[in-house]
């Protein structure tokens, strides 16, 4: 991530548009695991070189893509993320369920799974810092999994309730298991 202060090369910034416009249009009409770089870079008219300097690999344009989301479910760590937004990632991802199961397996979903921890961990940094029971790569971990376990079983069909539902539930749970998590404040006595 760039701090406001720094100025982004608006061609990089253009190319990363490009790339990302490129496999979002991919991923709407094929499975993950059959899309190629030598497709994203027809889609997209950059070279090979080009895109290996804006990304080392497929998994982490997929990361990328997703990072708005992840931030928004991070977001639920401390507050920074309304039901009503959760609510609409979670009917975003319902529309585009089978694109988002294919993400949420095999290679794709622990690329994403790792993205997402990262998320976490860098949330918990901003608002949990030495407040942790527990190492907070541990907590991150089991966040993201008590984040996307029920989403990825919600788009299976494994059970059915409303997006508004499972948004107020996931963001119930997640700030029990952060206040779970903490340390107690010391009393002044």
């Amino acid at each position: 991530m760039t701090s406001s202060r720094t100025k982004i090369d608006p061609r990089k910034q253009r190319t990363r548009e490009e790339l990302l416009a490129a496999f979002f249009k991919l991923v709407l009409s094929r499975r993950y695991h059959e899309i190629r770089i030598a497709d994203i870079l027809s889609g997209s008219g950059v070279s090979r070189s080009t895109f290996y300097e804006h990304f080392a690999s497929k998994d982490e344009l997929l990361c990328t893509s997703m990072e708005g989301a992840f931030r928004l479910l991070a977001g639920m760590l401390c507050g920074e993320s309304s039901t009503g937004q959760v609510k609409d990632l979670l009917e975003h991802f319902w529309e585009n369920r089978a694109l988002a199961r294919s993400l949420f397996q095999g290679a794709a979903y622990r690329s994403l799974r790792r993205k997402l921890i990262e998320c976490i961990e860098g949330r918990l940094d901003g608002c949990a810092r030495n407040r942790l029971k527990i190492p907070r790569r541990l907590v991150a971990h089991a966040l993201a999994d008590a984040m996307f376990s029920p989403i990825v079983a919600w788009l299976a069909g494994e059970a059915s309730c409303d997006a508004g539902e499972l948004a107020v539930a996931l963001q119930r749970s997640t700030a029990a298991s952060i206040d779970a998590l903490l340390v107690a404040p010391s009393r002044s006595t």
